[in-house]
């Protein structure tokens, strides 16, 4: 097994440098023979690792511009995070532990509604929501909150629906991250459990204090305890005020308190989402762009005109009320369409902001993992991690040439991997691996180093998730 770079090292404190393509100081893309429609990545290696500079998005906004919102999104260990990093980046170990950690949440949470202990976590009053805290994302975007405005980095998460950061009084905190005050806010209104509003709020819970309460339960034992109220939302870049938003203001938060962010941006589907509270000024519509490296800023945008770069694939009709899931319907590597029966994608496919790499039912992975492994044949293969099991060690090289990988959704959607999202690895050792895995015959997810430079449109009005490329970096 190859040794991968501490945590604690110089280099990993350098902007997630374990990202392979940031190093690279030329990206081509070639034909091959005529005919075979292979395409390949050249990539010249460089061991320079970045400054710690952030670069701003030549593609500041996104294909939604006329009448829309929009806030920059960061890496929050990236140089574009303005609030204090006490801690160093993940290790490559530790990534792909998280990762692990939100997958398999995220599949508990979609078959909780079978379990009979969910039944005594609705009897409990503790809303059961199956996302890891520690997992959600590291993408953050900066909101004001509150009048006069108090800014505070929130993680923005298509797989949560309440909106909520934490607050004063609050036993623990976060304690690297932005506390709001709600004293101080004269906007800031609590709401009672005699409220209509309460009343309509499937999560609230109602205790002998009258004020209308959450209590948010993960499946890492990481709960956020507070209070219900509305408030003013402000995105200071596009001057733009939202009143009367409902959030949470937790004042309680259990688990892993070494954060950086103050809390969540819900996007899902529920009524409780910033999307869905917005609709009558957006029309539940959304866009972002993840840049393809920690020091490169990206965007969420909301409302907007679509352009016609844009091309969707509709929600799947199996999907929840609350999720944003398509169907994928093939797969290509180096411009080879895979021979995938197409009762394989039959299943659905969550697009989802917070996990990092996709996952693929079990026979499609088997047969990219076969056709990229044929194509990289000339380079070594190392054992690192039981679920990226396809990894390279580059140390003995200054190219590599790595093939190209599509994904294909429903409505003739092709998706061209950009080389961020294909493979995955560590500088110091420079081992990298092809950056999807298997998951079971249910489920799949697409990560967000695959969405990496590409302009993702949520249409809930429509019900239909969009592609277009180029969108930021």
């Amino acid at each position: 097994m190859a040794t991968l770079v501490s945590s604690n090292s110089p280099l990993a404190r350098v902007l997630y440098s374990f990202l392979l393509f940031c190093l690279l100081s030329s990206v081509k893309k070639d034909n091959a023979v005529e005919g075979t429609k292979a395409y390949f990545h050249t990539l010249k290696i460089n061991s320079r690792p970045l400054l710690d500079v952030c670069k701003e998005s030549s593609k500041g906004t996104s294909v939604l511009n006329k009448g829309s919102a929009s806030l920059k999104v960061v890496h929050k260990y990236g140089p574009c995070y303005r609030h204090k990093r006490s801690i160093p980046p993940p290790s490559f170990i530790e990534i792909l532990r998280r990762d692990k950690l939100r997958v398999d949440s995220i599949i508990q949470s979609r078959r909780s509604m079978n379990w009979a202990r969910n039944v005594e976590h609705m009897k409990s009053g503790i809303p059961f929501r199956g996302l890891s805290k520690d997992t959600i994302s590291d993408y953050v975007v900066n909101i004001g909150l509150g009048t006069p405005t108090k800014e505070v980095p929130l993680i923005f998460d298509t797989g949560s629906g309440l909106i909520w950061t934490q607050c004063k009084p609050c036993k623990p905190c976060y304690g690297n991250a932005p506390v709001f005050d709600p004293t101080k806010s004269t906007s800031f209104k609590g709401i009672p459990c005699s409220s209509k509003q309460c009343l309509r709020i499937e999560e609230a819970v109602c205790s002998s204090n009258s004020k209308c309460s959450y209590i948010v339960g993960y499946v890492d034992n990481t709960t956020s305890t507070g209070i219900y109220a509305t408030e003013t939302i402000t995105f200071n870049q596009s001057n733009y005020d939202f009143r009367n938003i409902l959030i949470g203001c937790s004042n309680q938060i259990s688990g892993d308190l070494d954060q950086d962010n103050s809390g969540i941006l819900g996007l899902n589907r529920q009524p409780i989402s910033f999307p869905s509270q917005t609709a009558d000024k957006f029309n539940e519509l959304f866009s972002y762009c993840i840049p393809s490296t920690p020091g490169s800023t990206g965007y969420l945008t909301f409302g907007g005109e679509v352009s016609t770069d844009v091309k969707f694939s509709p929600v799947s009709n199996r999907a929840a009320s609350s999720d944003y899931d398509i169907e994928m319907t093939g797969i290509s590597v180096g411009g080879r369409k895979l021979l995938i029966d197409v009762s394989v994608f039959k299943i659905r496919c969550a697009i989802d902001s917070g996990t990092v790499f996709t996952r693929l039912p079990p026979k499609a992975y088997k047969a990219l993992r076969s056709m990229f492994r044929e194509m990289m044949k000339s380079y070594p293969l190392v054992d690192i991690d039981e679920t990226l099991d396809t990894c390279y060690n580059f140390r003995n090289y200054k190219t590599v040439t790595i093939p190209a990988v599509s994904v294909f959704f429903k409505g003739g959607v092709e998706v061209d991997i950009n080389v961020s999202g294909i493979m995955f690895g560590d500088v110091e050792s420079k081992v990298y691996c092809l950056a999807f895995a298997a998951l079971d015959e249910e489920y799949a997810i697409f990560g967000n180093v695959q969405q990496q430079t590409y302009t993702l449109v949520f249409d809930g009005a429509r019900e239909r998730i969009g592609f277009a490329p180029g969108g930021c970096d």
